[in-house]
């Protein structure tokens, strides 16, 4: 029975799935244990150093190895060496090739194309929190997506909601008396523009609480005047800028997202369903 545990992680990637299942199955044995990743293994010289350096140190080697060339030379270096070698991929590989019908691509690292997507991400999200109810107008013409609303059309969290897509968004504030600043007029055309509204209804109690909350007195006659101005000056922004406008009142985040990248093609169309 052995009393140490090594295990070689081989990938011809980064090596961090191979890694990652080493280390959740070598934590279920209390022994003493240890790692090591060998990455970027894409040639058979480098396999058969990594082969005799497991044969020295009595080592198990887990592999993700894509290209079934290499593979299979591994497995075969393993064998006459009497190593005990896992390819990890190939159960799976085997399960989705008998259920789909298709073969792999056999193309190493997409793991790690997909890091590049979430950095992608982590920069959209960065971006439209720098971007958030008008601030940098600066550098807005670098947004994929320009968001207008009236006041709690939820311009904040469907921006987050589009950048946790990738889509780098800006959302700039429209009330009674706003004018639209000649960095976003400049864009007209170029960027993206979507314009949110809310029914008239849903409006009027929102501006009553408001007033409420502040202790402002203000009559029916006057507070309707204010609403169908703020939603006539709106209106006639999104017209000027050739929004798309859409309604949020009935609609949750997720749905207007969904609205919004399909009617303007932009890179990503998601729906979560709950439980």
């Amino acid at each position: 029975m052995a009393e140490k545990l090594h295990i070689f992680a081989v990938s011809d990637s980064v090596g961090e799935t191979a890694e990652k299942i080493a280390v959740a199955s070598v934590l279920q044995f209390q022994v003493d244990r240890s790692i090591t990743r060998f990455s970027r293994v894409v040639k058979a010289e480098q396999v058969d150093k990594i082969i005799n350096q497991a044969a020295e140190e009595d080592a198990i080697i887990i592999y993700t190895i894509v290209k079934p060339e290499l593979s299979r030379y591994l497995q075969q270096k393993a064998m006459e060496k009497n190593i005990m070698a896992v390819n990890v991929m190939a159960p799976l590989f085997q399960v989705i090739q008998a259920k789909t019908g298709l073969q792999p691509a056999y193309i190493s690292g997409l793991t790690h194309q997909m890091d590049d997507q979430y950095f992608n991400r982590m920069q959209a999200i960065e971006f439209t929190i720098e971007h958030d109810n008008g601030q940098n107008l600066d550098t807005i013409k670098d947004a994929d997506l320009i968001v207008l609303g009236l006041p709690r059309t939820s311009k904040t969290p469907l921006s987050m909601h589009l950048a946790n897509l990738g889509i780098k968004v800006a959302n700039y504030p429209i009330t009674m008396d706003t004018v639209i600043p000649s960095e976003i007029e400049d864009l007209k055309g170029q960027i993206p523009m979507v314009g949110l509204t809310i029914d008239i209804e849903t409006l009027m109690e929102l501006r009553k609480e408001r007033l409420r909350s502040f202790d402002i007195p203000c009559d029916m006659d006057s507070l309707d005047e204010m609403v169908a101005e703020e939603l006539d000056n709106a209106y006639r922004i999104f017209s000027r800028l050739k929004c798309i406008v859409i309604d949020v009142t009935l609609d949750d985040i997720e749905t207007v997202g969904n609205t919004i990248t399909h009617k303007m093609n932009l890179p990503l169309r998601v729906t979560h369903h709950r439980f």
